[in-house]
């Protein structure tokens, strides 16, 4: 176990340790992270591309990062993203957060990193961060997606116009030969269709509906038939008991009058406000997707309980 002082000119200099974290002290460090971070504390001692680092002062640990590296095998240069880096409130503001990412990349530097990446979401604690990143001259962190939430509490209590209440309006003017189905009905024949037209076309790979196709939850992700051929699609996951996200949602583009796309959204979150009450939504925009960001801007926003700007700063190591 290999320890650094830490030469802050904060009372933690005199104090804290930085340590080169191991398996067997993951389960006094684990509460500092994420719960699905946990497992890979306890992973350290087989997986040589986890790296943990841990601060401690008078023997109780008070900060953690956390990160890992791209295969040594892959044929790009190796790479490396910062998983999670946290301070205890009572021990921040002292430089502890400067040296546990000053750690981090000295030992990913060792070990063959070239590019390093954190990427997290707009909260109180992002200034502080960015503070740090300045002082470790990263390069400035770049929005990357909108990260949206809501409830379904939230959905029933907007003013009008009500995006669920005013659904049947819109559905009246939808022509005949569009028909909405529930994801889990779509036929072999239908999958294979759209797995070629896929093919060639970026547009659709980018929110290719058959990613994690296992975790689909069959409530409320639909599809749209035009003429009984699909060309449109909102898939949705359940992340947690009491939460659903919005995964992917397209519609092509050749068929976007009527707001179509609204549609699909707004018939997956009735089926949710109506069948899970007292639920939670999440989605995510990300930031070139100029249409739908200014959607969630211009019609979304009074349903939603919190928006969030999800960014992405690296460093070159080497």
């Amino acid at each position: 176990m290999n320890y650094s002082p830490l030469r802050s000119s904060a009372t933690a200099a005199q104090s804290a340790q930085i340590i080169d974290l191991s398996a067997n002290q993951a389960s006094v460090y684990e509460a500092l992270t994420y719960p699905h971070f946990a497992p890979l504390l306890h992973s350290l001692a087989e997986n040589a591309n986890v790296v943990a680092v841990g601060a401690e002062v008078e023997g109780v640990p008070v900060g953690l990062a956390i990160a890992c590296l791209n295969r040594p095998d892959d044929a790009m240069p190796r790479q490396g993203q910062v998983l999670s880096l946290f301070v205890t409130p009572d021990h921040r503001n002292r430089g502890l957060g400067r040296l546990l990412l000053t750690h981090l990349e000295t030992e990913l530097g060792d070990r063959g990193c070239q590019q390093l990446e954190i990427r997290y979401l707009s909260s109180p604690q992002s200034p502080a961060l960015e503070r740090i990143l300045v002082q470790q001259q990263w390069f400035a962190p770049q929005a990357t997606a909108l990260v949206c939430y809501a409830s379904t509490d939230r959905v029933r209590q907007a003013p009008p116009p009500h995006l669920v209440d005013y659904l049947g309006r819109w559905l009246d003017r939808l022509p005949a030969h569009y028909q909405f189905f529930l994801w889990t009905e779509l036929t072999p024949a239908e999958r294979t269709d759209l797995e070629q037209r896929m093919q060639g076309d970026g547009l659709m790979q980018r929110f290719n509906p058959f990613l994690d196709a296992d975790r689909l939850e069959p409530l409320n992700s639909l599809g749209l038939h035009c003429d009984n051929r699909i060309i449109g699609w909102v898939i949705t996951y359940r992340i947690a008991a009491d939460t659903i996200r919005y995964t992917q949602m397209y519609v092509d583009p050749a068929s976007q009058p009527l707001s179509r796309s609204t549609l699909l959204l707004a018939k997956a979150i009735q089926l949710q406000v109506e069948q899970l009450p007292h639920t939670k939504g999440t989605f995510r925009v990300d930031i070139d997707n100029t249409p739908m960001v200014r959607f969630v801007h211009r019609r979304l926003k009074p349903y939603l309980d919190e928006v969030r700007t999800a960014y992405c700063a690296i460093k070159i190591l080497q």
